[in-house]
């Protein structure tokens, strides 16, 4: 008789436990690569964009281009000052692929790809499961990270080089003996990041503290040495670097008054100045976390408070849990505070965008922002710790949406503009906040020597500008070319020249753009209006930082 054919024994029932597991992590591994994906998008948006560049980027561009390699060493134009490091990449990049804004670019867009590409890996080893793609979320769309990804300027690089040190910072914290990989590493990375980048020191003193100190509490003195070396070869890359850029400083008087609302009042005098700390802490969770310059809505004072007491939270939690990562994270943040104290460097300022100086703590902040934010989601619930993190992300969303790409001064719409309809003998007049930009723009469109005057600055005696433009009278035809306008104590230069133009001679035509305008005048004889003109001028306290020097002073 023949047997009856085996029966297949059923498979063993998956266990619900690990399968939720298991599709938790493939939600999580998605988000952060959607995360990644928006981040990469947003930041080539913002270099594809090829928006005109504006004054700052003007400024530096004119010693980059202007220079061989050597003269890089030197001060540079305009009162300006960058990181060696940066400079020599720029100008190499600007000799491979010519002067465009891309080639100009490229540099902080490469950088501002590799901080997103670093920033999953680096978060991990900082912050828990649940606050990773919170932090990859505020690093995704951090303003200022989206906007200095495209911009002539070395704050990509900060932050780069804040990523690198702080993930091989907490290796070393790690492993219980020094490895010759990580320690070859520390010493690369901080020897060479104090030439790419000026606020690297804090990051690199931050470090060496940490990690040395907790040497010589386990009474590992052979580790000890070996940071002690570490420590003294960044010293020397750094004091070379420091050298370097002080002899390329041509106004340390004028950056010191420039960036004066950023520095610590040790011995406050006033009760503004007593209020310098928690009102300049407060503010970094505007500026560089969540809004770029004016660009703030209804968002940004809940965004403000949410990020300060997600800060805090997650601030207690590692001090309990992970109190090495939090004296990593903590440690620099406060050397910036004392180097504040000492005018060595600002923390932010109340200008404009002067949250990009503290750009390199960006990391530093979105790490704490993020596990506070886990802390809320398990000990208030999911709702608590989903509202944190809204409305931290909102005015960065929003920003996203509305401003990316960024365009600060277009002029070259502006330019193209009276290149198609200049004619045989016009003048171009440049107010004196563009000249920086025309410099690098004139040999595109046309302009040169021969046909451009460049107006006076005379930002505490208005009055001079009127006698500046006196002497265009006469001419049949003058372009006239403003790149902002706003002189001293707000003061709207712009507006008096051109309520003098249109009493002396005759508008032909008017354009403006994105914090650009251009008019055309006829201001030959017979087109003067009858009477006594009737301006406001008023009388302006002449000030160090809002003088004609710096930006505005001579090459």
């Amino acid at each position: 008789m023949q047997s009856p054919p085996p029966v297949a024994a059923a498979p063993p029932a998956a266990d619900p436990r690990t399968t939720a597991k298991r599709r938790g992590v493939d939600t999580r591994r998605t988000a952060l690569l959607a995360l990644l994906a928006v981040g990469v998008f947003l930041r080539l948006a913002q270099y594809a964009g090829d928006r005109s560049l504006w004054l700052d980027e003007s400024l530096l561009a004119s010693s980059i281009l202007g220079r061989s390699v050597g003269g890089l060493l030197e001060p540079l134009d305009y009162g300006q000052t960058a990181p060696f490091g940066f400079l020599l990449l720029v100008k190499l990049a600007t000799l491979l692929l010519g002067t465009s804004e891309y080639a100009l670019r490229l540099v902080p867009f490469l950088a501002a790809l590799a901080a997103l590409a670093l920033i999953i890996p680096v978060a991990r080893r900082y912050v828990g499961r649940v606050a990773l793609p919170v932090a990859v979320a505020l690093f995704a769309l951090a303003p200022y990270l989206l906007y200095y990804s495209a911009e002539v300027k070395q704050y990509s690089l900060d932050v780069l080089v804040s990523l690198v040190v702080l993930c091989l910072a907490a290796d070393a914290a790690d492993e219980a003996r020094l490895t010759r990989r990580t320690a070859l590493l520390l010493l690369g990375a901080g020897v060479a990041g104090v030439w790419l980048s000026q606020p690297a020191i804090f990051i690199l003193a931050g470090t060496g503290l940490v990690l040395g100190l907790g040497a010589a509490r386990a009474g590992d003195w052979g580790r000890a040495r070996v940071l002690a070396g570490i420590g003294a070869a960044w010293l020397a890359s750094f004091a070379g670097s420091y050298l370097v850029s002080r002899r390329g400083l041509a106004d340390p008087e004028y950056m010191q008054a420039f960036w004066k609302s950023g520095f610590f009042p040790l011995l406050p005098s006033s009760a503004r100045e007593q209020l310098w700390l928690p009102v300049s802490f407060a503010r970094v969770f505007r500026e560089p976390l969540g809004v770029m310059g004016g660009n703030s809505s209804g968002f940004t004072l809940p965004q403000v408070a949410a990020g300060m007491v997600a800060f805090a939270a997650g601030a207690l939690w590692m001090r309990k849990a992970r109190p090495a990562r939090l004296a990593l994270l903590g440690a620099p943040l406060l050397l910036v505070l004392l180097a504040s104290a000492l005018r060595l460097y600002p923390f932010g300022s109340t200008w404009s965008t002067g949250g990009r100086v503290l750009m390199f703590l960006i990391p530093t902040f979105v790490f704490l922002m993020a596990q506070g934010a886990e802390w809320l989601w398990g000990r208030f619930g999911k709702m608590a710790g989903v509202a944190a993190v809204a409305l931290m992300l909102i005015p960065s969303a929003l920003y996203a949406v509305r401003t990316v790409p960024h365009a600060r001064a277009e002029v070259k719409p502006l330019l193209q503009y009276a290149n198609e309809h200049r004619a045989p003998g016009d003048l171009l007049y440049v107010y004196y906040n563009g000249r920086p930009t025309l410099e690098y723009y004139a040999p595109r469109y046309g302009w040169h020597a021969g046909n451009t005057i460049h107006g006076v600055c005379s930002r505490f005696q208005p009055a001079a500008y009127l006698d500046d433009l006196a002497r265009l009278r006469g001419r049949p035809r003058v372009w006239l070319l403003f790149v902002g306008g706003e002189g001293a104590e707000g003061f709207d230069e712009r507006k008096l020249m051109i309520s003098f133009l249109d009493h002396i001679g005759r508008r032909l035509d008017d354009r403006v753009s994105v914090g650009v305008s251009l008019y055309l005048y006829d201001l030959s004889a017979g087109n003067a209006k009858p009477g006594p003109l009737q301006l406001q001028i008023p009388s302006i306290r002449p000030t160090v930082e809002l003088a004609c020097r710096g930006p505005w002073g001579p090459r």
